[in-house]
């Protein structure tokens, strides 16, 4: 398969010329509209916002106080945030019991300009190139226990190079991307992983050519073939039909894919839940015997146990300025095992005060109406909103379902949290 799946994209290298197309997605956070600050270059901002409430983690309410400080001043933009739990039982103690605390003080923090791009903080949504191997990648997904990674990207004439770091110091996941610009704009991809605990190792080639482009829509099929040094390898092929600029009000996207999967692959394996959920460290089931764990208490599937089989993509995108975001992704796993998996996410913002961000991932689904279902352990969900009261006082609400480590184990338990606060916005 691997010969065949080279041979295939040496054949489309050859024809491109004759074709048109574009760069591949927006990488990692550069394009993410709740971290764009200020809209116009010359702005500047420079706000802290004191905060306070309640907090719920698991079945124990605390009392929780919040500070926030955004700055923005053109190429830099930021967010920093602390925070201090306290309740019956004393302080909480992962806010504050390690050095590493100090980083996570981060939210992000970045630089931007016409050709380069640079990010730290905690990593979301994170792919390379088409999704193959990384796709909606997050080292939050245990959010007490979330890593500050980096991003950079920089682009030179034909040339796009792009890469991220989960960590920064460099003990976790690693990816890379280079592209190159073809003739009459097609692009040609390479793409590598590695997760350093479990010594997975990944590489992945991509080619997307545009037929033809009219009234700024755009018809772009790409395929992609990826492998494992260690373990199976995949084949995927599919089109966008997108738009940067459709009346020069919205961009969107609609992307249908198939991929093909030989035994020990899953496509976009590093992906949500891959923190959690690898050769390394496992997620057990609601109900297990923790001091007697066996195989089926663990919730998904790792590579030495997937079957391949074939997988139907479908997505879409769409952007309205720089008010509106939603994005949905349904990949439907067509074998016995439970490896189907949605992705949906929805930011509003209106005005200085309203704002609302929602992330669900589901994973480990079988058909589509599984998703309706309660949550079960193969899930994440990120929920927050802010509403205006008067002033400068307003409503900030967050929920998470997330996962906690289990003491003295590799392995996760969910973790439920909601903390409605209410804060007082000061601008200097």
């Amino acid at each position: 398969m691997r010969h065949f799946c080279l041979y295939s994209l040496l054949f489309l290298l050859m024809v491109c010329p004759f074709a048109k197309s574009r760069a591949q997605d927006g990488f990692g956070a550069i394009n993410r509209l709740s971290e764009k600050l200020v809209h116009q270059r010359w702005q500047t901002q420079n706000r802290f916002n004191a905060l306070a409430g309640v907090s719920l983690i698991g079945a124990q309410w605390r009392g929780l106080a919040l500070l926030n400080w955004d700055f923005a001043d053109y190429p830099f933009e930021g967010r920093l945030r602390g925070s201090v739990r306290q309740g019956p039982l004393g302080r909480y103690t992962p806010d504050w019991d390690e050095a590493y605390d100090l980083l996570r003080l981060i939210q992000f923090a970045r630089i931007q300009t016409d050709n380069f791009y640079a990010r730290l903080g905690p990593i979301r949504d994170m792919r390379l190139g088409i999704g193959h191997i990384v796709n909606h990648y997050s080292s939050s997904i245990a959010w007490d226990m979330r890593t500050i990674g980096t991003e950079l990207a920089w682009t030179g004439g034909p040339v796009e190079l792009s890469g991220f770091s989960s960590d920064v110091l460099l003990n976790n996941v690693l990816g890379g991307r280079a592209s190159l610009g073809l003739p009459y704009n097609g692009r040609l991809g390479i793409n590598y992983t590695n997760h350093d605990p479990t010594d997975l190792t990944a590489w992945s080639i991509d080619l997307q050519v545009a037929v033809f482009e009219t009234g700024r829509i755009v018809f772009a099929p790409y395929m992609s073939y990826a492998w494992y040094t260690r373990h199976g390898d995949g084949l995927a092929f599919g089109a966008d039909v997108h738009s940067a600029g459709f009346l020069d009000l919205l961009s969107f996207r609609l992307r249908v894919g198939a991929f093909y999967n030989s035994r020990h692959f899953i496509p976009g394996y590093v992906g949500q839940l891959f923190g959690v959920s690898n050769s390394h460290n496992r997620i057990i089931r609601n109900g297990a015997d923790l001091d007697n764990i066996v195989q089926d208490d663990f919730a998904g599937l790792i590579l030495e146990e997937a079957r391949g089989v074939n997988d139907l993509l479908t997505a879409f995108s769409l952007q309205i300025k720089e008010s509106f975001w939603i994005e949905y992704s349904w990949r439907k796993h067509f074998g016995s095992q439970p490896l189907s998996e949605l992705h949906f996410r929805l930011f509003v913002k209106r005005g200085p005060y309203f704002t609302l961000e929602v992330g669900v991932d589901r994973l480990g689904e079988h058909t589509f109406l599984d998703v309706f279902t309660p949550f079960a352990e193969q899930s994440g969900l990120t929920f927050a909103t802010t509403l205006h009261i008067r002033k400068a006082f307003f409503l900030h609400t967050e929920a998470r379902y997330t996962f906690e480590p289990i003491e003295s184990s590799p392995h996760y338990l969910v973790q439920k949290r909601f903390e409605p606060v209410v804060g007082i916005r000061v601008n200097l």
